[in-house]
């Protein structure tokens, strides 16, 4: 179980380097106040939500494959290669980080506007992890998915903490892809 646990954990953590990257400047540039922070990760933890959702509804479609294990290791070691070359780094989510960073900020009356500011940022970055997600909920699913928000709240906490810091990390492309193709390895041994 708590193996289960630390996956989902490892994976959401991995996986999420360069969505925390993305947020940094969205956040600071939308939040002033404690309340536009706490609105902006509420809709941080929507969009993960929806992920989440998304990987359970693909995984029931990837355990009817024979041998899923060594299908979901290869689908995480091409996350990782698309992560690495910028695959996922589409025009049209280039356009919506612009789009995002030129939205002047929102005072605390829009709540509501800045979850969905929140969600739609996270949403756009996050939805190249649930192949990854999905790899890791073959068995125990509430303790991969429990992982999984705690690494997420994790990671709001660290945005919301150590932004500047984090801004400055070298390489942290390659760490995500390196975690990635550990990953990768684990699932198709079977460790996780």
């Amino acid at each position: 179980m708590i193996k289960y646990f630390v996956a989902g954990f490892l994976t959401k953590l991995i996986t999420g380097v360069d969505d925390t990257l993305t947020q940094i400047p969205l956040i600071s540039n939308f939040t002033q106040t404690k309340k536009g922070k706490i609105a902006y990760s509420i809709g941080i933890i929507l969009a993960i939500s929806l992920a989440v959702l998304l990987s359970v509804l693909f995984i029931q479609i990837l355990i009817k494959i024979p041998n899923y294990r060594y299908f979901a290791a290869g689908l995480i070691f091409i996350l990782a290669i698309i992560i690495y070359f910028d695959i996922f780094d589409t025009e049209e989510k280039k356009k919506l980080k612009k789009k995002l960073k030129k939205l002047k900020p929102i005072s605390r009356k829009r709540f509501l506007r800045l979850i969905l500011i929140g969600f739609l940022a996270s949403f756009a970055t996050i939805i190249d992890d649930t192949i990854a997600f999905s790899s890791i909920l073959f068995q125990n699913q509430v303790f991969v998915i429990s992982g999984i928000f705690l690494a997420a709240f994790t990671e709001i906490f660290l945005i919301l903490t150590f932004s500047k810091q984090i801004n400055k990390l070298k390489y942290k492309k390659e760490i995500s892809t390196i975690g990635l193709i550990i990953l990768s390895f684990l699932v198709f041994f079977g460790v996780i």
